[in-house]
């Protein structure tokens, strides 16, 4: 069984091929398999695709998410009436 530098490795090799994400915005800790995502993205598909891809990685035993989803800035302030 690879060990937890090992599957870091590859987890972020994942990510790079995942077409939505972007290298470097998702922060990636693994602890006996445990693969942990942290950051912040743009889209929900994003962080969909980052969980599959570490999903699919060899000896990964469970994934966890610890990845906000921005709002979307063009919504602006609320409204007062």
């Amino acid at each position: 069984m690879p060990n937890d530098m090992q599957i870091r490795h590859d987890v972020l090799a994942a990510l790079d091929r995942e077409q939505n994400v972007i290298a470097g915005t998702i922060g990636v800790e693994v602890h006996h398999g445990v693969v942990k995502l942290a950051g912040r993205v743009d889209d929900c598909t994003i962080r969909e695709g980052a969980e599959r891809a570490a999903e699919h990685v060899d000896d990964v035993t469970a994934v966890v998410l610890d990845i906000d989803v921005a709002r979307a800035a063009a919504v602006g302030p609320p409204t007062i009436v």
